[in-house]
């Protein structure tokens, strides 16, 4: 966003108490079925709004402007259907008429911030399903890059296709959660879901190891921005530019289009009745290029 959180304007100071914290406030009166659905939402946003660096129970919601809002309004606009997009919308709404009527933003700010059109048009794409030599076209398109972003994108791969993780859960991947004793990962749960741990391959083992050798194993998050310079920079990598990279390594391999939604559908097929077809990629080659520099 144009202003994100640690950008000058707007800047975190902890999680607020439950009783003042409006995104839990609105959470708790939502039905049992609603508060999954809502919660998930509000952490997309949340992580939208700070180019990743905080979450729902995080973020200074009350700091949020009309400017911002809209901003939001479009990014969701941009990447889910329009049903998802205006459910998205729903408990933005829902959280800043909380930060109202505990009086932590005027009447005047809370009308102007919550004025935002509904997503209206046709559904994004449809996953696909990437076959064998899409995903080698991929795997070569990171290992053609010898800066650390192609190391990262591999690992990117590894996960993505290789394990089969969402890109919200990729890239809330913390250095920490990479076990390298066990080669396990373990995707920290929340309110809505439990924490789950996966065993990764040789393969995916390499990649990842190979990414921290060019960022370095200090804690932080898992997945970092590359600037143009090589620099790698120690902040955490955002969904949108996991979404880039991804359409980025495509463009480069000659293809159409591909989602961190294509790779994951990919990964579930593999792993489910296609595992047989798909073995010679899944997961053991399928991130046959990695930077071992």
């Amino acid at each position: 966003m144009t202003t994100t959180i640690g950008s000058g304007d707007i800047e975190a100071t902890g999680p607020a108490p439950g009783d003042r914290n409006p995104a839990l406030l609105y959470i708790a009166q939502l039905g049992p079925g609603s508060r999954r659905t809502m919660t998930e939402a509000l952490q997309k946003i949340a992580r939208l709004a700070s180019d990743g660096r905080n979450d729902m129970h995080t973020l200074p919601w009350h700091k949020l402007r009309a400017e911002h809002t809209r901003e939001l309004r479009d990014r969701l606009a941009r990447d889910l259907a329009p049903a998802t997009a205006n459910k998205h919308l729903a408990a933005l709404r829902g959280v800043l008429k909380q930060a109202w009527q505990l009086g932590l933003i005027s009447a005047e700010v809370y009308h102007s911030a919550i004025e935002l059109r509904a997503v209206h048009g046709p559904s994004p794409r449809k996953t696909r399903t990437l076959n064998a030599e899409e995903l080698h076209a991929l795997a070569a398109a990171c290992e053609r890059d010898r800066s650390p972003a192609g190391a990262r994108d591999a690992a990117l791969l590894a996960l993505l296709f290789g394990v089969g993780l969402r890109r919200a859960e990729v890239a809330a991947l913390d250095v920490s959660d990479y076990d390298r004793r066990t080669s396990t990962i373990c995707v920290r749960g929340g309110e809505s879901r439990p924490t789950r741990r996966f065993s990764i391959g040789s393969v995916e083992r390499t990649a990842l190891d190979a990414w921290l050798d060019h960022r370095g194993v200090a804690q932080g998050p898992f997945y970092n921005p590359v600037n143009k310079g090589g620099r790698i920079e120690i902040r955490r990598l955002s969904e949108q530019a996991i979404y880039v990279a991804c359409h980025k390594r495509s463009a480069e391999a000659g293809l159409p289009p591909v989602s961190p939604e294509d790779l994951r559908r990919s990964q579930l097929l593999a792993s489910g009745r296609r595992r047989s077809r798909l073995r010679s990629v899944s997961p053991a080659s399928v991130v046959v290029a990695i930077h071992t520099a």
